[in-house]
């Protein structure tokens, strides 16, 4: 009877790790300096979907980074360590002068056992064709990306350009580089979103929860449907599951880095979620 246990306990977590499919928040930032190519790179040995952020600098080149601003908390200057350097936007600066800005000097606050290494802010191109090439080298699964689109409508125009140049910019990298069912372009702001579902329909959307309210209430307000929703966990109800289901509209689980909130969401059905860290990594 005890080997029967053992054996069920096993078969369970063994699907369990099939089906769940972790996305690398930022190329899981728990274990490695994020949003850059090694940190990518070394999580596709745990999952091939990558989560990533990107900013648009002053000569219109897709950037991988999640801060619109460069701050010393993160970032350290390669030439000169004069603190007027800092608190410059990306949308300021030409990709040149961005990639005197280096990670990996300091860890993300939160992570400090993060593994760094000293790393340039790379362009989205650059990510997309070293991480495929990696996967390839290593036979791992061919990577999946799920991209951010970092605007708000309080910010064009002084963090980023209008939201249909933001997407004609990204779009063209992606073209050049990835297959559309490679993609999905998730974003807070559904702008973008909405203007990808009527020009670019092949590549699919989700879009983030910002207002914490019903999916039934945002389709109300949008002119397009997503094709995922994700809002956090606590924003998961009975509720919200039976819409997910009414309008097949699938649920991707916010960013969470607890296990328990992690198995939580499988259990209701929930199986591609957002984390910092693999889930045989977690803290």
């Amino acid at each position: 009877m005890k080997h029967i246990l053992v054996l069920l306990l096993f078969t369970c977590t063994h699907l369990h790790a099939q089906s769940l499919q972790i996305f690398a928040h930022r190329g899981f930032r728990g274990l490695h300096t994020e949003n850059t190519l090694e940190a990518f790179k070394k999580s596709l040995h745990y999952t091939h979907f990558l989560e990533m952020d990107v900013m648009i600098s002053k000569d219109m080149k897709v950037v991988v980074t999640h801060d619109p601003i460069l701050h010393e908390k993160l970032y350290v200057h390669d030439i000169k360590k004069d603190s007027t350097l800092y608190q410059q936007r990306i949308y300021d600066l030409n990709y040149n002068e961005i990639e005197l800005y280096k990670l990996g000097f300091k860890k993300s606050k939160g992570f400090e056992n993060q593994e760094n290494f000293v790393s340039t802010i790379p362009l989205l191109e650059n990510v997309l064709k070293e991480t495929q090439s990696y996967a390839s080298k290593h036979n791992l699964e061919e990577p999946h990306y799920f991209i951010e689109t970092k605007i708000t409508e309080k910010t064009d125009g002084v963090n980023h350009p209008d939201p249909k140049v933001v997407v004609e910019l990204l779009i063209k990298v992606l073209k050049e580089n990835v297959k559309p069912s490679q993609v999905i372009i998730q974003s807070f702001d559904p702008r973008t979103l909405s203007y990808i579902s009527k020009h670019y329909p092949e590549y699919k959307t989700c879009l983030l929860d910002k207002k914490k309210q019903l999916l039934s209430v945002y389709l109300k307000e949008l002119d397009f449907r997503p094709d995922y929703f994700s809002p956090n966990f606590y924003q998961i109800t009975p509720e919200l599951i039976e819409e997910s289901k009414k309008y097949q509209i699938p649920l991707m689980g916010g960013n969470t880095n607890n296990k328990q909130e992690i198995d939580q969401m499988y259990q209701m059905g929930i199986h591609q979620i957002i984390s910092d860290y693999p889930y045989t990594k977690l803290p």
